[in-house]
């Protein structure tokens, strides 16, 4: 975007009959250090602005006036013959027919010959005379009128935001204060959306609605901004008459000046109204003022909120009576300070209601209590004999409860007791008779040959080992059922560990892999020593007599110790793998071999207690029946083992 500041010139024509060619050869132009700043006039202004084309320029470019409410616009441009050419635009135009589409004028321009040429432009407008001249490349354009159109979606959001809360609010409350609050904003919201031509470019309004409409709105906020700022401001009773006499003025004023706006004189009735706002803008101030120094406390606020709202206001009625040069802060000082004290006023809404919604509340509450006291002798008897009642009945419920729970809990134990005495008796009775009967066998043949001896002694061996498993199981329950000491973690080796687990099976019946064991492990030997040996006896179990059982162990890189156990055998059934950690369970597989049903059981409980995990990881129907178990760890630093697979 080029400025046009300091190569602009302007010249009134009071007459409005003035040529470009007579107005080229008048003397009396005079220089604009800034934009357009003639307040309001019926003269017909010329601007004229020398541009310099250099040879490399292309593209499209634009010239764009940031007023608005210009009435009549007219570009004026030399063509090939040397002959002055007109183009049109401005409200006197529906906005349909101006040559781009946008809430103020624009005109498209095609770069000249390389060289100095003069731009001339003729102005007039009922409206403030008071435009900046801009020349856009038309892509920088295009692309800055997207963001504008995106920030005054933005801004007038926000209006339509208080707008819907408060009228919401006000339907809810119909309170006094946030009717008129709600009239406050929507006329400020009328009067900055026709001011920055919004309405007329959606809704294609003619200058005859538009105008009028706008007058209107201005007229009608001098009598509705006053009444909603004393109500702010909260006079205290001895200024009643000063209020008495300052509305019904302002009032008065803003019908006359409607009725000029109507008559067709819109600048006279936009006048009195902006001159008349300035003056009671000062009076309010400084009635404000003076109750701040009397401790009237609304007034800390009130100061505060209007005052910057006041600020923007004045500053937007000295550039339209061309008191103030047109610019970025003149043209945005009303809106700015609009948008600010409105927040603050919709925020000191809220607290406002909140407060008197509290008080409400308050006195309700006070009136209960002053109620209830009347009551309250009779109402705490009743409560007391209520209350003892309700205690005893509970008690007696509670000791009734307690007693059917022992004595349910008392019947379980027993059951289980039964079960658990029934099952070690059947249990022990197979090894202990394999014993027996081995033990006589022996003493009654002392000289039988040496296999048979040795046979013999195999089974005393494998009954004993048996009794030794049972023995673990039903005391590593035991065990962890105690209590807290059932976990004592401690380094060990579990290289040696596992050796020595597979020392205790026939050779050639497990094959041990180990791959980068930590040389430490932390872990409760005695339990993990009992959980391998379990899930080896249940690999035992269901393997067939010829196979192999693999034991994989392996050091993860994350600390973890993995242990896997892999048989073959036949699959298990798949309605019975979510059971097979349950206390007691044994499938339709197990029941032809012995057992307690808490083996796998351990297995698991023994993982938990390490923070680990145990599970089925294939159930032989592809692939050999694997059981692993994850087991984490803190190795100690040293040097890893590793034997081949």
């Amino acid at each position: 975007m080029q400025s046009a500041r300091a190569h602009l010139e302007w010249l009134p024509d009071a007459s409005g009959r003035m040529t470009p060619q007579d107005v080229m050869s008048s003397s009396r132009w005079q220089a604009l250090p800034g934009g357009v700043s003639a307040g309001y006039t019926a003269d017909a202004v010329w601007v004229r602005l020398r541009v310099v084309w250099v040879p490399d320029v292309s593209g499209d470019w634009v010239l764009r006036l940031t007023n608005s409410l210009l009435d009549d616009v007219r570009l004026y441009r030399r063509n090939e013959a040397g002959d002055w050419q007109a183009r049109r635009s401005g409200e006197v135009m529906l906005r349909s027919n101006w040559e781009i589409d946008d809430h103020s004028v624009v005109l498209p321009l095609k770069p000249g010959p390389a060289g100095q040429e003069w731009l001339l432009l003729r102005l007039q407008s009922k409206n403030a005379m008071s435009t900046a001249v801009e020349l856009w490349p038309r892509a920088t354009y295009d692309d800055a009128s997207r963001r504008d159109a995106l920030s005054y979606g933005l801004y007038f959001g926000c209006y339509l935001l208080l707008i819907l809360f408060h009228a919401f609010f006000w339907r809810m409350t119909r309170e006094a204060q946030s009717g008129w609050y709600l009239l406050y904003v929507s006329v400020n919201a009328l009067t900055e959306m026709l001011t920055v031509g919004l309405p007329q470019q959606v809704f294609d309004l003619p200058m005859t609605l538009s105008d009028p409409l706008l007058g209107l709105a201005i007229c009608s906020s001098l009598a509705v901004g006053l009444q909603f700022t004393l109500q702010q401001l909260e006079l205290p009773p001895d200024w009643r008459r000063y209020r008495q006499i300052l509305l019904p003025c302002a009032v008065a004023v803003s019908l006359i000046s409607a009725a000029l706006v109507l008559s067709g004189q819109y600048a006279a009735g936009v006048l009195l109204v902006q001159r008349v706002s300035m003056v009671l803008i000062v009076l309010i101030v400084a009635t404000a003022v003076r109750l701040l120094v009397r401790g009237h406390r609304p007034a800390r606020f009130f100061l505060l909120a209007f005052g910057i709202f006041y600020a923007g206001v004045l500053v937007s009625y000295l550039r339209n009576m061309g008191l103030v040069p047109p610019g970025l802060l003149a043209d945005n000082a009303a809106a700015l300070g609009t948008m600010i004290h409105m927040v603050m006023m919709s925020l000191r809404l809220n607290s406002r209601y909140d407060g008197l919604r509290r008080e409400k509340e308050q006195a309700q509450a006070e009136a209960v209590r002053a109620v209830r006291a009347l009551n309250e002798s009779l109402e705490d008897q009743v409560a007391a004999r209520t209350t003892a009642l309700r205690k005893e009945i509970s008690r007696r419920e509670r000791l009734e409860q307690e007693l059917r729970q022992a004595l349910e809990m008392e019947r379980r134990i027993k059951e289980e007791q039964q079960d658990f005495v029934a099952m070690v008796s059947h249990e022990f009775r197979t090894p202990l008779a394999i014993i027996s009967t081995t033990a006589q066998q022996i003493a009654k043949n002392l000289d039988a040959a040496r296999e048979k001896t040795l046979t013999r002694c195999r089974n005393l061996r494998e009954a004993t080992g048996r009794m030794t498993a049972l023995v673990d199981e039903y005391l590593t329950v035991d065990r962890m059922d105690a209590g807290s000491n059932a976990f004592r973690p401690a380094l060990c080796q579990p290289g040696t560990l596992l050796e020595s687990i597979r020392a205790e099976w026939p050779a050639g019946r497990v094959a041990l892999s180990l791959r980068a064991l930590p040389v430490s492990f932390a872990c409760d030997a005695g339990l993990l020593r009992v959980a391998l040996r379990n899930l080896l006896a249940n690999a035992d179990r269901h393997a067939p007599a010829g196979d192999v059982i693999h034991i994989q162990a392996e050091g993860l890189a994350d600390g973890r110790l993995q242990l896997t156990v892999c048989n073959g055998g036949e699959p298990i059934p798949a309605e019975e793998t979510g059971a097979l950690f349950q206390k007691y369970f044994r499938g339709r597989q197990a029941r032809r071999a012995p057992g307690a049903g808490l083996g796998l059981y351990l297995v698991q409980r023994i993982a938990a207690m390490h923070g680990g995990e145990v599970a089925l990881t294939s159930d032989g129907s592809q692939t050999p029946i694997t059981f692993r178990m994850l087991l984490p760890g803190q190795a100690i630093e040293g040097q890893r083992t590793t034997t081949p697979a």
